[in-house]
């Protein structure tokens, strides 16, 4: 009976060991993932599901070292095998659908994100991300349904009003787009996005002049963002603001030089100036980054006189 009672201690206290040995490598792994060595981390996190292979914590820590790294199929990978063990894990299905949303999986994206719904029904970052993919797929009907509910769950998130206020200029209904992107204004007045999404609402709906304040705030809070430059600028070409419209190309191209609508732009400008040599020059550098409107470009400059 003691040699029983021996034996039966002696496997408990291994079994004490293993556990703690494997919570050592844990804690080990996700103090270097904290101090973002990822690679580290991931191999640390390897040794961890080696050894308990159900361990769904491991493997889901595991996926985010590898996303952080971009090896997305990998992590992929790692957020399924979570999911698998876990089903009702969301945070797994979310980060798979990141995943495959950036790897422009994007049908597999939106039913990752479904699955979120099934334990969380009124998860409302479920539906904005199912918004995003429908976005990138041009399905703007379908995203609208999934960013109104977002909306409708998380009123207080202006990111949320503000990709809702995109899909409204998308589907051309600009008075809604108009009052989304002005609720996302008064919750974060310092946010680019909702200024520029603003300008968009005017400037789509031929009201180019109504936009200019909008496009210079949103370059005014983020100077380095390109594309604030380069919209302000077709707006001030639109209306015939023909200087400062050069000064706003310029200054995108500065901050990004491939941007080859940028230079189009600054072409059609300078044919309406009939600088026929800084037009070719801004076709010289345009050719290489975008040949169909290098292509618009070049004919508009042969019709000069």
């Amino acid at each position: 009976m003691k040699r029983i009672l021996f034996t039966s201690g002696l496997i408990f206290s291994i079994f004490v060991s293993l556990i703690s040995a494997q919570n050592e490598l844990f804690n080990k792994a996700i103090q270097q993932f904290d101090a973002k060595q990822y690679d580290q981390a991931a191999e640390t996190f390897k040794q961890v599901v080696a050894q308990s292979p159900n361990y769904y914590q491991a493997h889901f820590n595991l996926g985010l070292c590898q996303y952080n790294l971009k090896k997305y199929d990998e992590a992929i990978s790692s957020f399924q095998k979570t999911a698998s063990i876990k089903p009702d894990y969301v945070r797994a299905n979310y980060w798979l659908g990141n995943a495959l949303h950036i790897q422009k999986r994007y049908d597999e994206a939106i039913i990752s994100y479904q699955k979120m719904l099934q334990y969380e029904p009124a998860n409302s970052n479920a539906y904005y991300k199912t918004g995003l993919v429908y976005q990138d797929q041009k399905k703007y009907v379908e995203a609208e349904v999934a960013l109104k509910k977002a909306v409708e769950l998380k009123p207080e998130d202006a990111n949320y009003k503000i990709e809702l206020g995109n899909a409204y200029v998308n589907l051309k209904k600009f008075p809604e787009a108009v009052t989304v992107f002005n609720e996302a204004i008064k919750i974060n007045p310092n946010s680019p996005d909702a200024q520029l999404g603003l300008g968009n609402a005017y400037y789509n709906n031929t009201k180019a002049a109504e936009s200019i304040p909008y496009y210079k705030k949103a370059g005014e809070l983020l100077p380095t963002w390109a594309t604030a430059h380069l919209y302000l600028a077709d707006a001030y070409y639109k209306t015939a603001q023909y200087p400062l419209a050069i000064s706003y190309y310029q200054k995108a191209i500065s901050l990004d030089a491939k941007r080859g609508d940028a230079y189009y732009g600054l072409g059609l400008t300078y044919i309406v100036q009939k600088n026929k040599t800084l037009a070719q020059q801004a076709l010289k550098n345009l050719e290489p980054l975008d040949s169909n409107r290098a292509t618009i470009l070049r004919t508009a400059i042969n019709k000069m006189k």
